[in-house]
């Protein structure tokens, strides 16, 4: 089995893996294959920034700070739900914000987070071409539907299911994003990398990821690497937004429990009472 490709030497006696990395985005190699390779050139030229974001883009952002998720990774959706009545049977009924029950209000908004990796992201544009929709539950959507349906006060009404509608163009979307920017990462990695080198500098490295993730008005810190060691960044981060805003923690089970939680123990009083 063969290792992982070595960088070139300054006499260019072996093509560099920089070049190699450009060779394959240029010739649409999948994504995940290229994000590999990102990974391996982070980890020659010590630039622990430009691991972790491919790393992410891999297996996913589960656990990630909302103020650290990449903001292409946050696409507009409509909330649907599906719903059992004497007339029969309701599906895709849009909704807005306002309608949901007044405790689930600032927790839940019109915007997806995706959290996914981009093999799992693939996956859902090829199982959804037909619809050309895909259905992502909203937190706590159980508890949700019960307590939209106590509130409707009509006992022959049942939400079976409530959930964003999200278009299969717009998961393409981010995919087109995560290649677009890597095109850009390897711009800022050759424009910094000396003629004849096969690595950038750390902090070049870092610097890259910095400007094509983060943006270029965020204020980035680079300490000065010495004798082999890793360049340090530090970021001022957006202010953070409502707590559900973009329903940043999907795979979650039940997340701004606080508030859900008394939503659902006022549900449950009602229903004793009753």
């Amino acid at each position: 089995m063969e290792g992982p490709p070595e960088p070139s030497t300054p006499d260019g006696s072996s093509p560099s893996l920089l070049s190699e990395i450009e060779r394959d985005l240029l010739d649409d190699v999948p994504i995940s294959t290229v994000l590999r390779k990102l990974i391996i050139l982070g980890g020659y030229a010590g630039a622990s920034e430009l691991r972790d974001w491919a790393s992410h883009e891999l297996q996913g952002y589960i656990g990630v700070p909302d103020d650290q998720m990449p903001k292409y990774r946050i696409v507009p959706a409509i909330i649907q739900l599906d719903a059992v009545v004497p007339q029969g049977t309701i599906r895709h009924q849009t909704i807005g914000v306002h309608d949901l029950p007044e405790g689930f209000r600032d927790e839940i908004s019109d915007d997806v987070h995706f959290r996914q990796g981009v093999g799992e992201l693939e996956a859902m544009v090829i199982t959804h071409d037909d619809t050309k929709t895909i259905k992502m539950m909203l937190p706590a959507a159980m508890i949700l539907a019960k307590v939209i349906d106590h509130e409707s006060g009509r006992r022959d009404q049942k939400v079976t299911s409530i959930y964003w509608a999200v278009s299969t163009a717009s998961v393409t979307g981010i995919l087109d994003q995560v290649r677009t920017r890597m095109a850009q990462m390897l711009g800022e990695l050759r424009a910094v990398t000396p003629a004849g080198a096969a690595l950038p500098a750390p902090a070049d490295a870092s610097r890259a990821v910095s400007i094509v993730i983060h943006g270029k008005n965020n204020r980035v810190n680079f300490a000065q690497a010495t004798d082999g060691g890793v360049a340090s960044t530090g970021e001022d981060s957006e202010p953070e937004g409502r707590f559900w805003t973009t329903g940043r923690r999907i795979g979650a089970a039940i997340v701004g429990v606080a508030t859900i939680a008394a939503t659902v123990i006022g549900w449950l009083q009602l229903q004793a009472a009753g």
